[in-house]
């Protein structure tokens, strides 16, 4: 779907943001449609779709999506129904489950991993 901007120009729609960095949130978040993160969460983020967590986002609480990208940090766990990617430079404490994990060199994961095996 495209869009019309102030000029009138159309252009590709893009992904809901919660960014700048400027801020944070204290307190769960859910996201109905794909997005991308770059604040600091006090809480959980729950995702039904995919979810990016770009290297600014700071997550203190459980992730759970669909497909979940990470470049920044999780602190409370992550459970993806779909896949996860651990990006260059992305922590990652306590908890992985998904389906599958794709993993870059230059990852500080520390805690259990459960991939595969069935239903989640």
């Amino acid at each position: 779907m495209n869009s019309v901007d102030a000029a009138g120009a159309e252009s590709e729609e893009r992904l809901p943001e919660i960014s700048s960095g400027a801020f944070s949130i204290w307190g769960d978040i859910r996201l109905k449609r794909d997005a991308v993160v770059e604040a600091k969460i006090k809480g959980n983020v729950h995702a039904e779709q995919k979810l990016i967590l770009n290297r600014e986002a700071e997550v203190s609480g459980w992730v759970r999506g669909v497909d979940v990208y990470v470049q920044g940090k999780v602190e409370g766990g992550l459970e993806a129904s779909g896949q996860v990617w651990l990006k260059k430079g992305a922590t990652l404490r306590k908890q992985c489950v998904a389906q599958g994990l794709r993993m870059e060199s230059g990852v500080d994961f520390r805690g259990e991993l459960k991939v595969g095996g069935g239903r989640l």
